[in-house]
C-alpha cells in the first residue's frame, strides 16, 4: 500500500516534559475507553509512575512520525473495517518499525530507554488478557499516552502538527509519537 511518512524530532529536558506535558490522571478516562485497556502490558492500568520511570534521564528525544494517506487510499477507506485494514497495513507497521528501531538504539546506547507509540505491538497477541506474564518483558516499552502525556499538546507545541480526527473514513494523516530518554 502506497503512503508517505515524515519524521520529526524534538529534544526536551526530562523535567520540562514531565512538568509541561503530563497531568496525572487527565487522560485516564480516554485510556479506559480504549478497547485495549487492561488487555496489554504496555498500557494502563498499573503502569509504573512516569516520574519514577523517567527521572533518572536528563533529556528526552520526542519522535513524531506522520503517516500521510494519499487521496486514493482515503477514498477507498469508507467503512470502519476499511479504515482498520489500512491502518494495520500502514500506521501500525510504522509504529512497529519505530519501536524496533528505538530498541536497537537502546542496545547501542546502554543508558537510554524508549517509550512506545501506543500499545506494544511486538507480539501478535498480548498475554495480559489471559492473566499470563509478558512474553518479552525485556523488550516491552510503555505507551507515551498510557503515561498520561498530552499527545495533542506535544504535536501542536513541539511540531506544529494539529491532531486530526475524522468521523468518517481516514483523516489526511495519523501521527505516531515515541520517546527516547537519555
Amino acid at each position: 500500500m502506497r503512503y508517505a511518512t515524515e519524521v520529526y524530532v524534538h529534544k526536551i529536558p526530562t523535567s520540562d516534559l514531565l512538568t509541561d506535558y503530563r497531568t496525572a490522571g487527565r487522560f485516564l478516562e480516554a485510556c479506559k475507553s480504549c478497547p485495549d485497556y487492561g488487555k496489554v502490558w504496555s498500557c494502563p492500568p498499573n503502569l509504573p509512575d512516569a516520574y519514577g520511570y523517567l527521572e533518572a534521564y536528563r533529556e528526552v528525544f520526542v519522535i513524531a512520525v506522520k503517516v500521510l494517506y494519499p487521496k486514493e487510499i482515503r477514498a477507498l477507506a469508507k467503512t470502519d473495517t476499511d479504515v482498520k485494514l489500512v491502518r494495520e497495513q500502514t500506521y501500525e507497521q510504522v509504529k512497529k518499525r519505530l519501536l524496533i528501531g528505538l530498541l536497537a538504539l537502546e542496545e547501542k546506547c546502554k543508558t537510554g530507554k524508549c517509550l512506545g507509540a501506543g500499545r506494544c505491538i511486538l507480539c501478535s497477541h498480548c498475554t495480559r488478557a489471559e492473566g499470563k506474564p509478558c512474553r518479552n518483558p525485556q523488550k516491552r516499552r510503555y505507551s507515551v499516552t498510557g503515561f498520561g502525556f498530552d499527545f495533542a499538546g506535544i504535536l501542536q507545541e513541539m511540531f506544529h502538527i494539529p491532531l486530526l480526527w475524522s468521523s468518517e473514513g481516514l483523516p489526511g494523516y495519523d501521527v505516531a509519537v515515541a520517546m527516547f530518554a537519555i
